[in-house]
């Protein structure tokens, strides 16, 4: 038996959210309907994150470009009220003809056409670079600090020049190494400039239900946010992940996931994810992003052609960071293969998916303690009083929890369940429903968590009917049906003959069998569904 004690101190940190860096963002464009409506628009709409990073805000948009990603906005993050954390993939070459002050003003102006005008008011903060890249020179500022903070100042001015309420980013470097001589650096030269320090994690061959390294990242986090409250800052993890070592080819270079094609630790590895989200929120940070939601697509030719698809390969080519004609990168949540048409979800969606919806920005911290050395928990309430809270159980045996909290709930946990042996996979990616109900005796919630496994409790839902679906009809093989106009309502579930055959946020399926019997349900923000 484990115990947790769930405390509620009179002043609590304030979190801004679990969520994930978005590089489809400026690849709408090569996205077929189908793939959009029942994959990209369908999950993202169903988690809802409400911080995302996202490769955004070049100097060398044009307006066609920027047009783009703000129907895409609409689409996302208008939608989830997402805060987002803008980043060039690079910065350019900076050869004896680069002009950083005419650079920093393309910038403010096309960020004030995005904010201003097209109404992406959620663009709140933005770094210079990614990881210090200039050209194709990955982490080439490293060397050349005081380069940074001369040409973070450049676009510091241009933000104000132009009214921006755009907080600057700095370093967003990587590294779980040795990371403080450039932290160190960033935080004694930047923070006339910077609004929130960050930092990235990639962990390497880290071996699943380590105690040692959680607590070693949760120390590193804690120290990285006490520096920055040194300056009166927050701090962002703005990336994270789990890779594995050993993975090169002859001409391609592939950037992949621990997890993609190892589905023997597929489902182990969806656990350490998590536990990056508990030491994230538990030591302080104001948010964190995995990297990345979605699976980039395979490699493509960066040039230019006369088509509109290969116009968008291009466009792809060019603002979705760097080497993507060279490398694979696979890091996704989820799947990204059009020669194949697989976009399955992999396991670690069904934890992080879990931890991006339940686990929102403006919630404030809980203080969790519990008495064993494999449990990873954490705790935030929301401003309507609701409370959600994780645990992860890296035990080999079943852990039964006797649970106390000062946070008084009230109405009982909705329960949502993972299990690294067997995940619960889903053919069209919806999220696993609630299997149960906690409630409390005396003030203390007894249940049990799993072996190897992840539970999810949380009083933010509500029980209620969404709306029916209505003018259901085939026709010219298309299913069709009447809009949903349920304010509540996230996306659509499709069935013939009681079997689902697609989720979507469409008002409409493409049907070879214009004869069945169909029909559709509204699903809603809670996971609720008329169709059990």
């Amino acid at each position: 038996m484990a115990n947790i004690k769930i405390t509620k101190p009179a002043h609590r940190w304030l979190f801004g959210g679990i969520g994930f860096h978005n590089s489809e963002a400026t690849m709408s464009g090569i996205m077929s309907d189908d793939f959009k409506n029942q994959v990209v628009l369908k999950c993202f709409r169903e988690i809802s994150p409400t911080y995302a990073r996202v490769f955004t805000g070049y100097a060398d948009w044009s307006k066609e470009d920027m047009d783009r990603f703000a129907d895409y906005y609409d689409q996302t993050f208008r939608k989830a009220n997402t805060t987002l954390y803008l980043v060039p993939g690079r910065m350019p070459y900076m050869d004896k003809d680069f002009n950083m002050e005419e650079y920093a003003e393309k910038v403010a102006c096309n960020l004030e056409y995005l904010i201003n005008q097209r109404k992406c008011t959620k663009i709140r903060h933005y770094c210079l670079t990614n990881e210090l890249a200039v050209g194709k020179d990955r982490t080439v500022l490293t060397y050349n600090l005081p380069l940074f903070k001369e040409l973070q100042e450049i676009l510091y001015s241009a933000f104000r020049r132009h009214k921006l309420n755009v907080g600057l980013l700095a370093l967003d470097s990587s590294g779980f190494g040795d990371p403080w001589p450039q932290f160190d650096w960033a935080v004694n030269n930047l923070a006339d400039t910077t609004e929130c320090f960050c930092h990235h994690l990639y962990f390497w061959d880290v071996k699943t239900g380590d105690s040692a390294f959680y607590e070693r990242l949760k120390s590193m986090l804690e120290t990285m946010v006490s520096r920055s409250f040194s300056k009166e800052k927050r701090f962002v993890l703005g990336e994270f992940g789990f890779k594995q070592s050993g993975r090169v080819h002859k001409a391609m270079f592939e950037d992949s996931a621990s997890y993609v094609n190892f589905p023997e630790i597929e489902g182990d590895v969806a656990l350490q994810y998590p536990e990056v989200c508990c030491a994230t929120i538990n030591s302080g940070c104001l948010s964190g992003c995995a990297w990345t939601l979605f699976d980039y697509p395979d490699p493509m030719l960066s040039e230019d052609g006369d088509t509109q698809e290969e116009k968008a390969l291009f466009d792809a080519t060019r603002f979705s960071g760097h080497g993507v004609s060279t490398r694979y990168n696979k890091n996704g949540m989820i799947r990204w293969c059009d020669e194949e048409k697989d976009y399955r979800a992999y396991a670690p969606y069904y934890t992080m998916g879990l931890m991006a919806k339940y686990f929102r920005k403006g919630s404030r911290v809980l203080v969790p303690e519990f008495d064993d050395k494999d449990l990873r928990v954490t705790a935030v309430t929301n401003s309507d009083g609701s409370m959600s809270l994780a645990i992860v159980n890296w035990k080999e045996q079943d852990q039964q929890i006797t649970l106390t909290c000062e946070h008084k709930n009230s109405k009982p946990f909705r329960k949502y369940s993972y299990n690294a042996k067997n995940p619960p996979y889903n053919a069209f990616n919806d999220l696993q429903g609630h299997d149960g109900l906690v409630g409390q005796k005396d003030g203390v919630y007894t249940f049990i968590v799993s072996a190897r496994s992840m539970i999810l409790l949380t009083t933010d839902y509500q029980d209620r009917k969404p709306s029916q679906i209505e003018k259901v009809v085939v026709k010219d093989g298309k299913l069709r049906w009447k809009a949903c106009d349920d304010l509540e309502h996230v996306y659509y579930r499709v069935y013939k003959k009681d079997v689902q055959i697609a989720s979507t946020v469409a008002e409409y399926l493409t049907v070879t069998d214009q004869t069945a019997d169909y029909e559709v349900y509204s699903v809603d923000k809670y996971g609720n569904c008329l169709k059990k």
